[in-house]
């Protein structure tokens, strides 16, 4: 398989139905994705990344049981390959300087999912056959 045909496993987490479906329906369009799973939380989302196995976690900022970052900073400690993007209504510096702490590979608010996503996943996905 060539790097340019590789197609990107992705893991939803949204703790919104309303908001994951809509983001599912976006991803779907978007080339060389693919949706493994969707997951409600941060429990969750840890337990359908040992399952599911993907290479891109899109992780909610806040979520019931375990919030996003500290999903975010179990994932990356137990599998550091895996790249974990952070979704938030909040534009604030400070949740982007959250993020960079528990060790999320990007940060992007949910307003700017459409021409934010997109760059984002092609780059990190370059920078991880590299």
């Amino acid at each position: 398989m060539t790097d340019k045909n590789k197609t990107i496993r992705i893991l939803l987490c949204d703790d919104n139905d309303n908001f994951r479906q809509l983001l599912n329906q976006y991803v779907h369009t978007l080339p060389g994705v693919e949706i493994v799973g969707e997951a409600v939380d941060g429990v969750d989302v840890i337990e359908k990344t040992e399952l599911l196995n993907p290479d891109l976690v899109l992780m909610d900022l806040s979520m019931p049981n375990q919030s996003g970052l500290d999903a975010t900073k179990s994932i990356k400690e137990k599998w550091p390959n895996k790249l974990v993007i952070i979704l938030t209504l909040y534009e604030d510096t400070v949740y982007k300087e959250l993020a960079d702490e528990f060790n999320a590979d990007g940060f992007i608010a949910k307003s700017s999912i459409k021409t934010q996503l997109p760059a984002l996943i092609k780059e990190k996905l370059k920078n991880s056959i590299n």
